[in-house]
């Protein structure tokens, strides 16, 4: 039982899930901050997007074991279709499941932000299976780090906002740009591990179509662009002074993660898959300190 707990676990790559749980937490943050406070479709908010991100990665599992990109030989440690712990049968049972949980927790959010939520609440589950599948499969066609940028930072972010405030602006958009950013730190490092081994199975990511140099300094800018961002959409919240000091520790993690990513190769690099995802959620506990101060200060 417990071993059956533990691989199901891995499977679902739950170190990633510091980047779904980082872009509510910083929303609602936000939100809280402008006086909105209201836990528990926050908290719905945040179990909808961790079985989102969930069912993607099983999916994701999925669609490289079909398509013949993950082998005996690939670098990643999650792999459980190729390792055979996991059948085939069994991945979709989990796919079916999860996607099904994450509707029915998705389900209860319209009462607090209207009909309009359910076919936006689809399409983000659609997603889920779009990165890896379907005719154009996103992940596939250099297009999975603008899915990841939408999906995992402006979309769940507005709309956890629009859903605790009913109203969305600019800045939350900038937000959930912000935070798009720092989440495609995971999916780069991912790309730049996985390089030989897409271009054996013609899987195009921006590392192959633009380089790995090209995307490591891409890695280093994203959460530069991320703390700039900040600038404009916690103006109205904190002194820009306040935010240019509370981002120092963020900034130092950030930069110890791109230094490691510059030496590190092969299987190295699963290491930083949990330390880039970090990178997401200690940008969000930076935004909650600074809304904490704020309010205090005022």
């Amino acid at each position: 039982m417990i071993a059956s707990i533990k691989k199901w676990f891995h499977a679902a790559r739950p170190y990633s899930f510091f980047v779904s749980m980082a872009t509510v937490v910083m929303s609602a943050a936000i939100a809280f901050s402008e006086g909105y406070v209201n836990w528990l479709p926050a908290l719905l908010c945040l179990l909808f997007a961790v079985l989102a991100q969930a069912t993607s990665n099983l999916v994701n599992d999925y669609a490289d074991f079909k398509t013949g990109s993950d082998n005996e030989n690939s670098l990643g440690k999650d792999r459980k279709l190729v390792s055979g712990e996991i059948s085939p049968k069994e991945m979709l049972r989990a796919i079916t499941i999860s996607a099904t949980l994450c509707l029915l927790v998705g389900l209860p959010l319209i009462y607090w932000g209207g009909w309009i939520l359910l076919p936006f609440g689809l399409i983000i589950i659609a997603a889920a299976f779009c990165y890896s599948l379907g005719p154009l499969p996103l992940s596939y066609n250099a297009l999975g780090d603008v899915a990841v940028i939408l999906f995992f930072g402006i979309v769940p972010v507005t709309f956890t906002y629009y859903i605790l405030t009913k109203s969305i602006d600019l800045e939350i958009i900038a937000a959930g740009l912000a935070m798009g950013l720092v989440v495609d730190e995971l999916l780069i490092v991912n790309n730049i591990r996985d390089e030989e081994e897409d271009k054996l199975h013609n899987k195009v990511t921006t590392v192959g179509l633009f380089g790995k140099r090209f995307m490591t300094t891409v890695f280093l800018l994203n959460p530069l662009i991320a703390c700039a961002l900040g600038f404009y959409f916690l103006r109205d919240i904190c002194d820009y002074k306040v935010w240019a000091i509370a981002v120092i520790p963020f900034i130092v993690y950030s930069l110890s993660v791109f230094i490691k990513l510059k030496k590190y190769q092969g299987r190295q690099l699963n290491e930083l898959l949990g330390k880039s995802s970090l990178e997401s959620l200690i940008f969000a506990a930076t935004i909650c300190v600074v809304t904490i101060i704020s309010n205090v200060l005022i």
